[in-house]
């Protein structure tokens, strides 16, 4: 172990490869189970199959929501690697969440201080957010990395002594690329930590200059969506991207049209943010608001420019944020790099003082404490659930003998893990090795949280997947039947877009899903959820329509059926 103010190349590489492992760990060992990860995926897979790749759209319905730039992303990921899977259509999430702990590893190597800034990026991309995000199909973890690489390019224009004017276009640029990330929500980000930090040094010519700069080319860079927009949809289609769901969602909810999310969605208090960045930034919760502390007190240790700039930074994006009318806790995530470096530097600091104060001490005991719980705890519960069988029991689902045994055995290597690294780490504790406590846990922490993922994912998979009711479609109307879903349901048709490989019918009622049997042409079937199902079997009594269920499969693929019309006889 090298001392605390040294880094060695053996310990800086083999962090970022855990980093690296970490982020793409539990990618593409599941099928898509929630409403973004479904709905976001059959996006995705559409534009790879060579559908619109001016909007995602799901179901064959342009989603004028968000834009592309995840979506864009992952269908290329998809095209280069030529097909589209699960990991695949999360690998763009999970990409962009380690570019963003890997850039608070240059802030440290910034500040010249690389072992705080890497262990800035472990302990964010262990926190409850980032590790959830980083591994489900949605938007966040991409306007997090814009935003944080836009600050970084900005804060090296700003000390740069040569290529300064290529520099600040770089910083520019990114930004304006930003807006494709998820709106006006990302430039928006930007400019006011930006801009709050060049009217707190009185550098008005600078923020001027950049300011005039950046809307031209903001422009330039909008303008090939902007035509392809008009070109799809016209008038319609620029208000619905460019004021209804940005303005929109910041301003108020007062018009019902605007989309179903966020209007019935995001709708929370001014203070929601405060009692939801606790639990989000967990395990670390009480060294980031230590952290936090220091950091913004009167009097506090850390001071220059670089200082100054991340400070002013969180606090903009925080007050930007709580304003807005539209809230939900993965919006924190911008938030949560600049926090855990902030807690990275200031750890690094602590102990690197003679005598660690005593509530310093607790909190870092209290910390390591629940870390070692958590680790415990986890696999315990994969091994009690297997031996009860309650994970199942409620999901109506048993998946196998040998996928119990293999979840079995991973739990029980978790938890010798966890035993040998809370061994481990005491014995640094008792020595006084704090240094290596703060550098070693974290890592632990990740192998831990790899190998418990490992435990759990495959075997709710066989609880929570649409595969087999894909392939009982699949089975009896093949490749050319048409197939009709009866729910409007985001997930669900998410889902059975991505694994058809096609778009599907919306049936709104029983009499259209009567109407789609009975056209031509023949084999037709059409998906309805089980609580549809009686009142459809009374109208449909005497008919030679099919009423099948997946016979495998869990509570989500058994509930629903698909009702089969035979093709007609063959004319004589």
């Amino acid at each position: 172990m090298a001392t605390e103010a040294q880094l060695s190349s053996r310990e800086r590489n083999a962090m970022l490869a855990l980093l690296g492992l970490f982020f793409v760990f539990g990618l593409a060992d599941h099928s898509l189970w929630s409403a973004n990860d479904t709905r976001e995926g059959a996006m995705i897979a559409a534009m790879a199959r060579g559908e619109s790749w001016t909007l995602p759209a799901l179901n064959g319905t342009p989603y004028l929501e968000k834009p592309p730039l995840l979506h864009w992303t992952g269908a290329i990921l998809c095209r280069l690697f030529g097909t589209v899977n699960e990991g695949l259509v999360r690998l763009p999430a999970a990409l962009y969440g380690l570019g963003s702990v890997l850039l608070l590893w240059l802030f440290g190597r910034a500040l010249g201080r690389e072992r705080a800034g890497l262990i800035a990026a472990a302990l964010c991309a262990t926190t409850l957010l980032m590790a959830e995000y980083a591994r489900i199909v949605l938007t966040d973890t991409a306007l997090a990395f814009m935003v944080l690489v836009s600050l970084w390019l900005f804060w090296r224009a700003y000390i740069a002594t040569a290529y300064r004017l290529l520099r600040f276009f770089m910083f520019l640029l990114a930004t304006a690329v930003a807006f494709y990330a998820k709106g006006l929500l990302g430039p928006g980000l930007v400019w006011v930590a930006v801009g709050l930090f060049l009217l707190w040094r009185r550098e008005w010519t600078l923020l001027c200059v950049l300011s005039l700069a950046y809307l031209p080319l903001l422009a330039l860079v909008l303008a090939p969506w902007v035509a392809a927009l008009w070109e799809a949809g016209g008038r319609a289609y620029l208000v619905s991207v460019f004021w209804d769901n940005q303005f929109g969602r910041f301003l108020a909810f007062s018009d019902p049209a605007l989309p179903h999310d966020p209007y019935f969605v995001h709708k929370e208090p001014l203070w929601y943010y405060l009692k939801s960045a606790p639990v989000r930034l967990l395990p670390w919760t009480l060294l980031v608001a230590a952290a936090l502390v220091q950091w913004f007190r009167r009097g506090s240790a850390y001071r220059g420019e670089l200082a100054l700039f991340l400070r002013l930074a969180l606090v903009a994006m925080t007050a930007v944020l709580h304003v807005s009318s539209a809230k939900t806790a993965c919006y924190l995530l911008p938030l949560f790099p600049l926090a855990l470096l902030m807690t990275g530097l200031w750890l690094e600091d602590t102990l690197r003082r003679d005598a660690v104060r005593g509530w310093e001490l607790a909190l870092l005991d209290l910390t390591t404490g629940f870390l070692m719980a958590v680790a415990l705890l986890a696999p315990a519960g994969v091994l009690v659930g297997n031996l009860m069988r309650w994970s199942w029991r409620d999901y109506n689902c048993w998946p196998g003998l040998s996928l119990t045994i293999y979840s079995a055995v991973l739990a029980v290597l978790a938890l010798g893990l966890a035993l040998l690294f809370l061994r481990h780490l005491l014995r640094l504790r008792r020595r006084g090795l704090l240094s290596s406590v703060v550098w070693l846990g974290p890592q632990m922490f990740m192998v831990l949280i790899m190998v418990n993922l490992a435990a759990v994912l495959p075997v709710c998979d066989a609880a929570k997947s649409y595969r087999p009711l894909a392939d009982l479609v699949a089975q009896r109307l093949g490749p050319t039947g048409r197939v009709g879903f009866a729910s409007d349901d985001e997930r669900d048709t998410g889902a059975l877009v991505f694994y058809l490989g096609h778009s599907v019918g919306a049936l709104a009622n029983a009499d259209e899903v009567i109407r789609y049997l009975r056209a031509t042409p023949a084999p037709a079937g059409v998906i309805v959820p089980e609580a549809r199902v009686g009142e459809l079997r009374q109208r449909l009594a005497g008919s030679s329509v099919e009423f099948l269920q997946a016979r495998q499969g869990g509570y989500k693929a058994r509930g629903f059926w698909l009702l089969v019309a035979p093709p007609p006889p063959p004319r004589t």
